[in-house]
């Protein structure tokens, strides 16, 4: 059985893994799949700081919904400025899960093909969601 410390620690490896893949799988014009797995690395860390504050990862897919549930979650744990940040970021980075979303749901079947340039923006985006993952952990840690 593993703990919960350490399937969070599991899921936000594996979120960095996938952004590296991402980037690996982008070098060689895999561009489908190098979004594909951008996404998986967004989804991974979201899912990672849920599982820490929730105590469970949610079998949702969408990143708005997860930014979403991420936001009522601390809402109503009382950590109402980190949860602004969420909701901030979530429209502020509207498109860009959008994007995201679109390779998860289409973009692993072979339904659209990516651009190099679309691959790019892709692996950005998934970079901002952890990088903004990591700030929303640090802001945790300071409301402890």
């Amino acid at each position: 059985m593993v703990s919960s410390g350490e399937l969070v620690a599991k899921l936000w490896r594996r979120a960095l893994a996938m952004l590296e893949g991402a980037k690996w799988r982008m070098g060689r014009g895999e561009y489908d799949l190098a979004c594909f797995e951008a996404e998986q690395a967004a989804q991974l860390a979201i899912k990672s700081f849920l599982y820490e504050v929730l105590g469970s990862a949610p079998r949702i897919h969408d990143l708005h919904e997860l930014l979403g549930l991420l936001y009522r979650v601390l809402e109503e744990g009382g950590l109402g400025e980190l949860a602004g940040l969420v909701a901030d970021f979530a429209k502020k980075r509207r498109k860009d899960l959008w994007l995201l979303n679109d390779a998860y749901y289409r973009g692993r079947y072979g339904y659209i093909d990516y651009s190099g340039e679309e691959a790019e923006k892709c692996i950005e985006a998934a970079k901002e969601v952890i990088e903004f993952i990591e700030k929303a952990r640090r802001g945790l840690e300071k409301e402890a």
